[in-house]
C-alpha cells in the first residue's frame, strides 16, 4: 500500500500526479484524470485511479474557492489566482468522487482498515465542498 495516511495526498500515486502536472497549463489533465473513473464507472476502480482522481477533484475544489488545508504548495502555486467557472468539470469531479465512495478499489481498501471512518469523512468532505 502506497498509502502513509487517509487523506486525499497521503499516497505516493497523488503526489506524483501533483508533481507531473505542473508539467501542464492547462485543465486537460485533471479533466482526463476524472474521465478515467466517470466514464469507467459501471467497472470497479483500481486504486491507483482513484487515488489520481481524488487529488484531480481537490483541484476543482480549490479552483471553486474552496481548497483543503491539507492541499499541497505545488497545487496551490499551479493553480495561483485561477477560477473556475466550467460546471461541467465540477459536475465530473463531483461524479467521480461520489462513484469512488461507492464502489471501488480505494474503498475496498479502507474498509479494511481502522482508518476507514477517516477516510470516507475527508473523501465526503470532498464531495460536498464540490456540490455546494
Amino acid at each position: 500500500m502506497s498509502d502513509w495516511g487517509p487523506g486525499i495526498f497521503e499516497n505516493d500515486d497523488a503526489m506524483d500526479w501533483v508533481y507531473d502536472l505542473s508539467d501542464f497549463e492547462t485543465l486537460s489533465r485533471v479533466s482526463n484524470t476524472l474521465d478515467v473513473i466517470v466514464k469507467n464507472k459501471n467497472d470497479h476502480s483500481d486504486v491507483t485511479d482513484c487515488h489520481i482522481a481524488l487529488a484531480a477533484a481537490e483541484v476543482i475544489a480549490a479552483m471553486r474557492g474552496d481548497a483543503t488545508t491539507e492541499l499541497p504548495e505545488e497545487l496551490e502555486e499551479w493553480i495561483g489566482d485561477e477560477v473556475l467557472e466550467n460546471d461541467e468539470l465540477r459536475a465530473k469531479a463531483e461524479e467521480a468522487v461520489e462513484g469512488i465512495l461507492k464502489d471501488s478499489g480505494l474503498k475496498d481498501q479502507w474498509e479494511k482498515t481502522n482508518n476507514y471512518s477517516r477516510w470516507r469523512s475527508i473523501v465526503t468532505d470532498l464531495y460536498r465542498r464540490l456540490a455546494f
